[in-house]
C-alpha cells in the first residue's frame, strides 16, 4: 500500500509564571516522528488513520492523514488527543466511566471534546504530562496500537 501524508504542524512555546515549574513543548520534529510512526503502524494494519500530537492544553503541534483516512477522523483524533491532555490519562482508561451522568456532563459542556475509548495516550516527560498522541481511523484496538507505537518512538 502507498502511504501519502498531509501534515500540518503547528509550534508551540509554553512560558510561566516565575516560581512555577516550567513544562517544555514538544519539539515540532519529534510530534513530526510520532505522526510518521503511527501511520507506519496503520499502513502495516491496512488502515488509513489521521494521528495527531497536542500540547498539554490539547491544542495542536502536528497532524498527519493519510490519504484515504476519512476527513472526520482529524476530528476525531483531535478530541481523543484533548481528552488525554485534559484528563492526563488513557482515552482507554475512560471507557469505564463513559455511561456516568458526570461524565456525560463533561462531554456535553466540553460540546463533544471529550472522547473516550481507545486510541489517545499522554505523552509524560519528567513526570508532567507535555501533551497527548492520538489516532482515529481504525477500530479502538487498532487506533491504540498505532497510538503506541507513536509514543514509543517519542523516546
Amino acid at each position: 500500500m502507498t502511504v501519502g501524508y498531509r501534515f500540518l504542524l503547528h509550534w508551540a512555546y509554553f512560558d510561566t509564571e516565575e516560581g512555577c515549574e516550567t513544562i517544555m513543548a514538544i519539539p515540532g520534529e519529534k510530534a513530526i516522528q510520532m505522526v510518521r510512526s503511527a501511520h507506519t503502524q496503520a499502513a502495516q494494519l491496512d488502515i488509513a488513520v489521521t494521528a495527531v500530537v497536542v500540547d498539554p492544553s490539547g491544542r495542536m503541534i502536528a497532524l498527519g492523514r493519510m490519504d484515504r483516512a476519512r476527513p472526520i477522523t482529524v476530528d476525531i483524533a483531535l478530541n481523543k488527543a484533548y481528552t488525554a491532555a485534559s484528563f492526563q490519562q488513557p482515552t482507554k482508561d475512560l471507557a469505564g466511566v463513559a455511561g456516568q451522568t458526570w461524565f456525560q456532563s463533561l462531554v456535553v459542556s466540553s460540546a463533544g471534546r471529550i472522547m473516550p475509548g481507545g486510541g489517545a495516550i499522554p505523552i509524560v516527560e519528567g513526570g508532567n504530562v507535555v501533551g497527548a498522541v492520538a489516532v482515529a481511523g481504525g477500530t479502538e484496538e487498532q487506533d491504540q496500537r498505532c497510538a503506541e507505537v507513536a509514543l514509543a518512538s517519542y523516546a
